[in-house]
């Protein structure tokens, strides 16, 4: 298999295993996948089907590197622009641990197209659909779908710093001009 397959087929299996979410945000009433939910059983996959992934964090972007261990010199990266997680009560060592652990998350989740639950359809005759921000799944799509200058271009058309900033309009604009 060459490496877009073997992606493909990490994708399909991790589908297969039915994974069940162990994360809980009390406050807003929803699970979320924790790394412990995914990650051993995608180490194994990412073994026998000669995959490597590498977190990676610089200039204010982490990246997942997946690497074709019979062709190293074959990668496919996924990016997450860097913000802070603000995590309340922690030390700021804590708080970069907490940065860190969300962007491996989140840039894995990208890799194998785990998806969660969107916000979209709870705010939908709500009212605040226009000022809701976007959606985990929209800054998801995004992440995957922009280079780094393109989305340094894109957060300065928009005049926000994160793309978790955009509002649901916003990001529907972008993807709906990434997608043509």
């Amino acid at each position: 298999m060459n490496l877009t397959q073997k992606i493909q087929e990490i994708r399909v299996r991790v589908n297969a295993l039915n994974l069940k979410k162990t994360g809980e945000n009390k406050f807003a009433g929803f699970k979320y996948y924790e790394l412990a939910d995914f990650l051993p059983q995608v180490n194994e996959l990412c073994k026998e089907l000669g995959l490597l992934p590498v977190f990676s964090i610089k200039d204010d972007i982490a990246v997942l590197t997946v690497i074709d261990t019979d062709k190293p010199e074959l990668s496919i990266p996924y990016f997450s622009p860097v913000a802070d997680a603000q995590i309340k009560g922690t030390t700021p060592v804590q708080s970069l641990g907490g940065v860190h652990t969300y962007l491996k998350r989140y840039t894995y989740m990208n890799f194998l197209e785990l998806t969660e639950s969107d916000a979209l359809d709870a705010q939908v005759g709500t009212g605040n659909l226009t000022e809701s921000k976007a959606t985990q799944d929209q800054v998801n799509k995004l992440i995957a779908a922009l280079t780094p200058e393109r989305l340094t271009k894109m957060l300065a058309h928009y005049k926000v710093e994160a793309l978790e900033d955009l509002t649901l309009t916003q990001a529907s604009q972008a993807l709906k001009k990434l997608n043509g």
